[in-house]
């Protein structure tokens, strides 16, 4: 049959048609609502296959504006395998982000370029702030020794391995001497001096596996594990004389005699928390304050 007029017009007015239809599909955010393709599809197998992969990319587009990441369409070309792959690097991305948000801070990604670099950089500010919080949170801003709230995690350990494993360990209470008259003559800048240069030369005397804390005020506390009260006072008296031996050079023309005075306790079965033992030690404290001063006192209580 050959064509004729009527047929060839026919024919333009259908690729025109359809023509319409796949820029409608391209551009409009409703035209999938709003034509009816079903015509259109009809007419040849290759306008389907390409209704049918506009369909695809409208839908997994407007997925990924909306943040869905779970839409899966069938079709498959370049420009989808984009988008899908695109759609993979957020899934991860998504999933790094939540191990971030759980304090995992060695997550990098190296897939979205620019966007990789402003990652990149927010997790190492993160981890950056997040260490700075974890150090105030744990260690006394002034002396940059370990505060009350480091020193009772490590106190409930170590009455914890007590309980349970039978590890002695000794607490000694630390306090300056006539701490009170240093910054009613000096001024309380002086005393701060005083405070970090003591806890600076007292933290070089314990061992790594003790804990040296800035207890509250003058005062300072420590737990010594697998130490028993005899050696403990030992040690609490070389402190003193170490202390006693130092002077705390305030300026030029200013060097200050400081003391200290030292309570010591162990850790013994009737014990039902560590403010037991603190409070012996803090008791010991207070006689050696009685008693003259510069000097430790050994809290012992027959089991």
């Amino acid at each position: 049959m050959e064509p004729n007029d009527e047929n060839i017009s026919l024919t333009i007015e259908s690729v025109e048609k359809s023509f319409e239809v796949i820029w409608a599909l391209l551009v409009s955010p409703k035209a999938s609502d709003d034509i009816d393709i079903e015509p259109i599809i009809q007419q040849n197998e290759n306008y389907a296959r390409i209704i049918t992969f506009i369909t695809d990319l409208r839908e997994l587009s407007a997925a990924l504006n909306q943040g869905d990441l779970n839409k899966f369409v069938d079709s498959r070309g370049y420009v989808i395998a984009q988008l899908k792959a695109l759609q993979s690097n957020l899934r991860h991305l998504t999933w790094q982000t939540k191990k971030i948000a759980d304090g995992d801070f060695t997550q990098k990604v190296d897939f979205l370029g620019e966007f990789s670099n402003a990652f990149n950089e927010m997790t190492l500010k993160l981890m950056h702030y997040n260490n700075e919080l974890v150090r105030m949170a744990n260690f006394d801003a002034l002396t940059e020794i370990p505060n009350r709230h480091s020193l009772h995690s490590f106190l409930d350990e170590a009455f914890d391995n007590f309980t349970k494993f039978g590890t002695p360990f000794s607490i000694m209470i630390i306090d300056i001497d006539h701490f009170k008259n240093v910054n009613d003559t000096y001024g309380h800048d002086i005393g701060d001096l005083v405070l970090v240069d003591i806890s600076n030369t007292l933290k070089n005397q314990f061992r790594s596996t003790d804990i040296f804390a800035r207890y509250g005020g003058e005062e300072f506390l420590a737990v010594l594990p697998n130490i028993e009260i005899d050696t403990a006072l030992k040690i609490a008296r070389r402190l003193i004389k170490i202390i006693d031996g130092h002077h705390v050079k305030a300026s030029e023309e200013l060097s200050l005699h400081i003391t200290i005075s030292i309570g010591v306790s162990q850790v013994i079965r009737e014990d039902n928390s560590c403010q037991d033992i603190i409070k012996r030690s803090d008791n010991a404290l207070y006689e050696a304050k009685n008693s003259g001063r510069n000097r430790a006192i050994a809290s012992r209580v027959e089991e």
